[in-house]
């Protein structure tokens, strides 16, 4: 029996389970290295099952998952303030971890696999996010953040929010707990705002391997370890992720204007 699947962008995610983050079978799969066509939406395909009479052997049809270049970006999921216990502010946090440069995000997804194997089960709080968000988050104080729009690693997908959730309720004051899943994150190579002083930020993790907001801001990405082998169609999948941020980065700030 032979079963082909092409994961698109956002199909993969919630296919894929937390046991294996390699690029092969998650968001961004390697035999996916086509150029993005600006515009093309695939259904799947299934045909009748064909029986090889002399062999009795059944032949599955090939099924084929395609992704929307355009309009995929308002697939992603999103939450609203205090869906998490605290004021967030009045526009709404992308949550959706294919929002995330591919090899951060796979980090994120084995820190919340490697979590839940300890007892701990992990919400995205916030992926990436954009001018407008980042900018309203400034204005509401210190507090939330020091840094102005562009100046966050949120907004090149290389930061994520997280909280722990316990008894379905959001836990943001346990210091042990918190530095259970710090520990685990830096173990994985992650910076863990749990280290900051000010402000500090448990729920906070982060990943630039030493590249600055100026580089961040001009243009550059992180060095990915192995990328011809893990993540061999890289430039496509950034240029895709570019392309759905400045969508977000639209929607919001046309709502900031209104």
């Amino acid at each position: 029996m032979r079963i082909f699947l092409r994961l698109s962008f956002f199909v993969g995610l919630a296919l894929s389970s937390f046991g294996s983050f390699a690029q092969s079978n998650s968001l961004f799969a390697p035999f996916d290295c086509r150029k993005h066509a600006e515009y093309f939406v695939e259904v799947a395909v299934v045909e009748t099952p064909v029986i090889d009479s002399s062999s009795l052997i059944m032949i599955e049809p090939e099924l084929v998952l395609e992704v929307d270049t355009i309009n995929g970006w308002r697939e992603w999921t999103y939450a609203e303030n205090f869906t998490y216990g605290k004021d967030r502010g009045t526009l709404s946090m992308i949550t959706d971890l294919s929002a995330l440069h591919p090899y951060f995000r796979d980090r994120i997804l084995t820190l919340i696999a490697k979590c839940k194997e300890q007892g701990i089960e992990l919400a995205v709080v916030e992926s990436y996010r954009t001018h407008a968000k980042q900018s309203e988050y400034k204005n509401m104080g210190r507090k939330y953040t020091s840094s102005k729009a562009g100046r966050s690693k949120h907004q090149y997908g290389l930061a994520v929010d997280l909280v722990p959730i316990v008894d379905s309720v959001a836990v943001w004051d346990n210091t042990a707990l918190w530095r259970k899943i710090g520990v685990t994150g830096e173990k994985l190579g992650l910076r863990w705002g749990g280290r900051w002083r000010k402000p500090y930020d448990p729920g906070h993790f982060e990943w630039s391997s030493g590249l600055t907001s100026t580089q961040l801001t001009a243009g550059y990405f992180p060095p990915v370890p192995k990328q011809n082998e893990m993540y061999p169609c890289l430039d496509e999948d950034l240029k895709l992720l570019r392309k759905y941020w400045k969508e977000w980065e639209t929607s919001q700030s046309s709502i900031t204007r209104k």
